[in-house]
Formats: C-alpha cells, structure tokens, sequence
C-alpha cells in the first residue's frame, strides 16, 4: 500500500531469480495490477565461493560444454577456466571467500503488461532478457571470465537457468 502512495519500499522475497518474484507476490494474493503499478525494479543475488587464489589451476572444458553453458563459440575458444585443489590457505576445500552474482530487472511498461496478463515467470523471464537484463547465470558466466569461481560453482548456483 504504501509504493501506491509514492514512497519508496525495499523488501525480500525468497526467490530463484527476478521474474520469479513477479509469481510470488501474486501468489500471496496481491493483485496482478497493484503489483504491476507499484513495482519499478527487482534485484536477485546469489552467492558464489570465490577460487582459492593459491591453488586455482586452469580446468581444461570442452568449447562445446562452455557454449552449452552460455558462452558463445567465440567466447568459449578463448575463456580460461579454473578450479582448485585445496591447500592450507584454503582448508583444503579449494574456495576461498564468497561473490555476488546479480540478476537486475526493471519493471517497465513491457514488464508491466505481463503481469497484467498473467504471464509466467518464464514468459516474464524472456522478455526481461530481451530487453537486456543480465541473468544470474550470465553474471556468472562474467566471474568465470574473470578467473574468480569455477564452471562447476557457476552451474550449482544457477541450477534452472
């Protein structure tokens, strides 16, 4: 009631992903037009354990699981992958710390006509990727590229995506 008055309000939901929160608003009974008139933007994050930099070594990953992935084919010829060992800095477990992936979808009026539709997540989910969100497997695929976490943490964190 009160992001129908004009201010400003932060909440959590425990979701998978951004679309996902769509679904679960009308599923607590909120009704399709008062969440599509109050809602301007929905951020997912989820964490990643972050490679033990003493220990990361390059993985060797078939271009065409990489593409299977995400990556493009060009992408996939030159991105190096890694993973750990496990070492005394590390206790053994090959991770060391933790980073966000996040997943940032703005409810605009292409959005908005959706949930007035009653569209799925997925539908929601497509539309937002057209019209540029960065899902959270592709912030992953990001940190991969960047050498901070692994394919195999990467795939754990964005099972459905």
């Amino acid at each position: 009631k009160a992001a129908l008055t004009g201010h400003l309000v932060l909440s959590t939901l425990h979701t998978n992903d951004a679309p996902s929160s769509i679904s679960r608003l009308l599923n607590m009974g909120i009704e399709p037009f008062l969440v599509s008139a109050s809602v301007i933007l929905i951020m997912a994050q989820r964490l990643v354990r972050k490679i033990c930099p003493h220990c990361k070594e390059v993985e060797n990953i078939p271009a065409s699981a990489l593409v299977s992935i995400g990556f493009t084919e060009e992408e996939a010829k030159v991105v190096k992958c890694f993973k750990s060992k496990g070492c005394n800095a590390c206790n053994g477990s090959g991770y060391k710390g933790r980073i966000a992936l996040y997943e940032v979808m703005p409810v605009g009026t292409e959005i908005r006509e959706l949930v007035l539709e009653g569209a799925s997540a997925d539908e929601i989910k497509n539309k937002a990727v057209k019209l540029s969100m960065k899902t959270l497997r592709m912030s992953g695929l990001t940190k991969i590229k960047e050498g901070i976490t692994s394919v195999e943490e990467v795939l754990r964190i964005t099972f459905g995506d």
